[in-house]
């Protein structure tokens, strides 16, 4: 009986999981390609995110993704502080090499020109840590980890629930990989981003919770990524 009804539900999760990708991933085009308001992108995603992690917490009981037991507090602050360290480190090594040797001056003034004329950076650093940092990492790991990989544990199996988390993360990231590096240079930062979303994936798999991902993700990936364009696109 168990069986039959998994198999019914499968499809229904396909669905859900297409729809839960999309949504994002529209949002987040209209806000930079259509309007060209950065600002607005973020707003719209981050409706998107907590307003349906909640959703999808809720309807499929995926709470214990959020749950810390007293015994696992120090496990997933540990790997979330010390994958937070290696994320920053690696970010910044790439990203000095990518700015400073693999891309272009012509392309490099391109992605200062689309953040500007977007409105990206018209707020001070600190404003923008706090939204792009911590605001918008937590609201993607409560969507994509405890909502979209919680869905993909039901439907598959641990590996292949952290290989298809990366990849739908990756393809929501495309729209502002594209808006900011179009073509061919931007393809590292694509390779980049699924990277980082087989760690998040792994992490929250690891520590049966998100918040090691969200530190790493916000603390570790972001904060270097936004030190890198202060530096080279601001």
């Amino acid at each position: 009986m168990n069986k039959r009804r998994n198999k019914q539900s499968r499809p229904g999760i396909d669905f859900l999981l297409a729809a839960l990708t999309l949504a994002p991933a529209l949002a987040n085009w209209l806000g930079l390609w259509i309007l060209n308001d950065a600002w607005l992108a973020i707003i719209l995603c981050c409706l998107i995110f907590y307003g349906g992690a909640y959703w999808v917490i809720r309807a499929f009981r995926l709470r214990s993704m959020l749950a810390i037991r007293p015994r696992n507090i120090l496990k997933s602050l540990g790997w979330g502080v010390l994958s937070a360290l290696g994320a920053a480190a690696l970010i910044l090594a790439l990203g000095i090499l990518f700015f400073t040797r693999a891309i272009s001056g012509n392309m490099l003034q391109i992605c200062s020109e689309r953040l500007a004329h977007s409105q990206a950076l018209r707020y001070s650093f600190w404003q923008f840590f706090l939204f792009v940092g911590i605001i918008v990492p937590v609201g993607e790991e409560l969507y994509w980890r405890a909502g979209l990989q919680g869905l993909l544990r039901l439907r598959f199996s641990r590996t292949k629930t952290v290989l298809f988390s990366a990849l739908l993360f990756t393809f929501y990231h495309l729209v502002t990989v594209g808006f900011l590096i179009p073509g061919v240079p931007g393809l590292p930062l694509v390779a980049l981003v699924f990277i980082s979303g087989l760690v998040l994936a792994w992490l929250t798999q690891h520590t049966k919770n998100i918040w090691a991902a969200a530190i790493c993700h916000g603390l570790g990936g972001w904060g270097a990524i936004i030190f890198m364009v202060w530096k080279y696109l601001r």
